[in-house]
């Protein structure tokens, strides 16, 4: 644990999953977005000090460009996509299906109650719980094991089997997604850094979809776009994962959408069977 960069800012005990911040400061005050007249500046800054620190940028997607493409209205809203290839490298040691939740993801975005500016990001813990990523402190090994006996954590994790290869899996699902009208903004090749086999990450979207979504609750910007993972074990099988939409929901606590997030998760579960061949 403790050679893991400091940018998961700490393997937390508790059990949130994600962390916010808003003009205040955040990651033990070295960062505050009180100076910052605009999303955008702030957005720049904080490339610039994941750069400094080592980080790849690897995009960054404005959500409310999107939503103002379909004719639809959103606050000022921006998710940055960053990388440390060594740690995913270690990640995906230990856990073929975090790759769901790389790269890395921080949203800023501007407060219409308070007009302040928000910032939100995944606290390690998230990912080290979601993905059953073992401790190797002793200490939180044994409390895991205590809290284990409970039962499992929901992960949301929806997992399909393909008999395709990783290659032909991420082919035809991109062809589905275009046939069917979604955005692909961004492709990672995981596989170099896999410990199993080939993986793929595909993010795509509908903003006249996403948009919705974050008019209920800002803070789901943080999980779109939308990702298919393609990725294939220690026994040769390829699967399909993705995120279930009513697990991001409760996630995120919207409200009044039950109906949507279900058409949603059945929409995804249509796409990635189509994707599978089966």
């Amino acid at each position: 644990m403790k050679s893991l960069p400091l940018i998961l800012f700490t393997f937390l005990l508790n059990w949130a999953s994600i962390t916010f911040a808003d003009s205040g400061n955040y990651d033990h005050n070295d960062f505050s977005l009180s100076g910052f007249a605009t999303v955008t500046e702030a957005v720049e800054s904080i490339k610039s000090t994941l750069k400094n620190q080592g980080m790849e940028i690897a995009g960054v997607i404005d959500h409310a460009a999107n939503a103002a493409k379909v004719g639809l209205e959103l606050v000022p809203t921006q998710v940055i996509f960053f990388r440390n290839y060594r740690l995913e490298k270690k990640l995906l040691h230990r856990s073929s299906t975090v790759a769901l939740n790389l790269p890395q993801t921080i949203l800023v975005w501007r407060d219409q109650n308070t007009d302040k500016l928000r910032l939100l990001y995944n606290e390690a813990g998230y990912l080290f719980d979601r993905h059953s990523i073992k401790s190797k402190d002793h200490l939180l090994a044994r409390l895991n094991k205590k809290l284990n006996q409970f039962g499992p954590l929901e992960n949301g994790l929806v997992t399909i089997e393909t008999d395709q290869s990783v290659e032909e899996t991420v082919a035809k699902l991109k062809m589905v997604l275009q046939d069917n009208g979604f955005l692909i903004p961004f492709t990672f090749d995981f596989t170099e850094l896999a410990h199993e086999g080939p993986a793929q990450l595909i993010i795509f979207g509908n903003p006249r979809v996403g948009t919705l979504l974050m008019q209920n609750q800002q803070s789901i910007g943080l999980d779109l776009p939308l990702k298919f993972l393609v990725w294939e074990d220690d026994k040769d099988q390829v699967h399909i994962t993705y995120n279930d939409p009513r697990f991001l929901g409760k996630r995120h606590n919207l409200q009044g959408l039950d109906v949507m997030l279900g058409n949603i998760a059945n929409r995804l579960n249509q796409l990635a069977i189509e994707g599978s061949g089966n």
